[in-house]
């Protein structure tokens, strides 16, 4: 089982945060039916563009059409109603760091939200507040990859859940911050260790 523990930095956003973890489980259930998933169609996404002679600006411009139509109103919704507004606005400074850093095909909040919603391909498991201070979220997954845990630690941030500890599938590893975006990932064998074997157990 995959785990993160964090630090609770304001305990009343703790139960923000168990709403969303709430819907991500439901989203994995069997059977379960978005509203409105895609909108309405997009003439340019069912258009076959010319691929090879595509400038940066038409991939871009290309793709941006597309995730106009992902992000349809029942997803905004969605949106609107799990990610409170101080958690939105530490996830579009995540994101602009990141445009910053990885250039103009960076994330947008709707992939993000996606991510949350289905392409993070695993099982939300369990979460608990240890005290007021600590707490830890589990989830399992049968799929390697599957989808990383990133954007999910930069989610837990957006809670003010300061994520300390995880365990990716293949190593114990403390999480140091740098700055609100950047850490420093500091393997731990011996807990690795002991954490592998107690799974055996």
């Amino acid at each position: 089982m995959l785990y993160i523990k964090f630090e609770i930095k304001n305990p009343s956003k703790l139960a923000d945060f168990q709403n969303l973890f709430q819907h991500m489980q439901e989203t994995r259930q069997d059977g379960y039916q978005f509203e409105d998933k895609h909108g309405i169609d997009n003439p340019k996404e069912k258009a076959d563009p010319d691929w090879e002679n595509m400038t940066d600006k038409d991939y871009q411009e290309y793709f941006d059409a597309i995730l106009e139509v992902k992000e349809d109103t029942s997803q905004l919704k969605r949106y609107e109603r799990f990610i409170p507004e101080y958690a939105n606005g530490f996830i579009e400074s995540y994101i602009a760091y990141d445009k910053r850093v990885a250039g103009g095909f960076g994330y947008k909040k709707m992939d993000i939200f996606n991510y949350l919603e289905v392409d993070f391909e695993v099982e939300m498991d369990h979460i608990e507040a240890f005290n007021d201070s600590t707490g830890i979220v589990k989830f399992s997954t049968g799929n390697y990859p599957f989808g990383g845990m990133e954007r999910f630690i930069y989610t837990l941030k957006a809670f003010e859940l300061q994520p300390i500890e995880c365990f990716d599938g293949f190593a114990v590893n403390e999480l140091n911050w740098e700055t609100d975006f950047v850490y420093e990932l500091v393997n731990l064998p011996e807990k690795t260790s002991q954490y592998i074997n107690s799974l055996k157990n």
